[in-house]
């Protein structure tokens, strides 16, 4: 998927308007949209790599996100707590990961593209994924990401989002608001639901909340940020196809009477 199919039906000036402006703002899509773009599979495979992480799975839990990881473990400074990982999610809770913008090449090629589309800015861009498993799963508190952008994905399942204007007295270093709290510094703008295939676009700063629906979900949240340095080397490294090229190479020379070597001399 490219930039352009990843925003259609907007074009790419409407969108940077509407970028440039600061605006958030909904793409509803078809169901299957993004299906393509990560597979229940893909999740597995990344959570069951449980010692050679740059950052470990986070368990969502209060509110916030928790890392559960061991550094204590021989040949691993990160090594996933993966036991405990395994009863957080049976007990309902979400967990989130981030760095995983080559979890899969359909996501390299897109978090390729939209740094592309934005090379005017110098951005940067990185891919989180939020799962839950059931749908009275944990959540985070009210909160704001700051200085990245945020192109948000729907894969599987419905979330609700909350969006909302926060007080002047809310000093620019608070980054969450928990419960108790939102009425004295936090007023709804609006609430609506992503679907399958909807995105949603939100600039840095502004404060959210997002509860998962109806069932397990799947979202894709793409941070975008003006990080300078190289961007990532993103290519695919095709291993399965070097290693049969290779191991028919040598078929061929071992069924070939004239290759591989002379007689030895008697």
């Amino acid at each position: 998927m490219d930039f352009d199919n990843l925003i259609s039906p907007l074009d790419r000036s409407e969108f940077m308007t509407r970028y440039r402006a600061g605006d958030c703002f909904v793409i509803r899509g078809d169901q299957e949209k993004f299906s393509q773009l990560i597979s229940l599979a893909d999740i597995e495979r990344r959570l069951n790599d449980g010692c050679n992480l740059n950052q470990p799975p986070q368990i969502i839990m209060d509110g916030l996100r928790q890392p559960l990881m061991d550094s204590k473990v021989a040949w691993s400074s990160t090594a996933a707590k993966k036991t405990e990982i395994l009863r957080r999610l049976e007990t309902g809770h979400s967990f989130m990961m981030t760095n995983l913008s080559q979890i899969n090449p359909a996501i390299s090629v897109l978090i390729d593209g939209i740094e592309e589309a934005l090379a005017v800015d110098d951005m940067r861009a990185d891919l989180h994924l939020y799962v839950s498993t059931r749908g009275s799963a944990t959540a985070y508190n009210a909160h704001r990401d700051y200085p990245q952008h945020k192109i948000y994905l729907q894969v599987i399942g419905i979330t609700e989002w909350h969006v909302y204007h926060h007080s002047p007295d809310l000093g620019n270093d608070i980054r969450a608001v928990d419960a108790e709290n939102e009425s004295d510094y936090l007023e709804e703008a609006a609430c609506f639901e992503l679907n399958p295939g909807d995105l949603f676009y939100m600039p840095p700063a502004v404060f959210h909340k997002i509860r998962n629906t109806g069932g397990p979900r799947v979202s894709l949240s793409i941070p975008i940020a003006p990080a300078g340095g190289k961007r990532m080397d993103r290519t695919y490294i095709p291993f399965e196809r070097l290693f049969r090229e290779g191991a028919e190479a040598g078929n061929r020379v071992s069924e070939d009477p004239g290759q591989g070597g002379s007689d030895l001399p008697g």
